[in-house]
């Protein structure tokens, strides 16, 4: 039987250690600002959290499987609205009928 290692705050902070990365670093070689990792870690960043599990080459999902609920923005979409994300693709007849006259 296998098990998944548990990574608790503790853990990442000493396998970016051991990596000899600094979750500051981390976060401005993303782009982020500063706190971002730091934040991430305790569920306040999904970003920070990306950058973490990006930089230590872990999956997304083992490192944080419940602190960050799967979202809208897990589905690729920009809008949980699917009449928005339906209109914003197709254009209306009014529109059609506006740019002929």
């Amino acid at each position: 039987m296998t098990t998944t290692k548990k990574w608790d705050r503790p853990a990442i902070t000493a396998e970016v250690r051991r990596q000899g990365k600094t979750l500051t670093g981390i976060a401005r070689d993303a782009g982020l600002y500063d706190s971002a990792c730091r934040q991430g870690i305790i569920g306040a960043s999904r970003a920070g959290a990306e950058a973490i599990a990006r930089a230590l080459c872990i999956p997304f999902r083992d490192m944080f499987p419940d602190s960050y609920t799967r979202g809208r923005h897990d589905e690729g979409k920009t809008s949980s609205n699917k009449s928005c994300n339906a209109s914003q693709n197709s254009t209306s007849p009014t529109d059609t009928i506006r740019g002929a006259a």
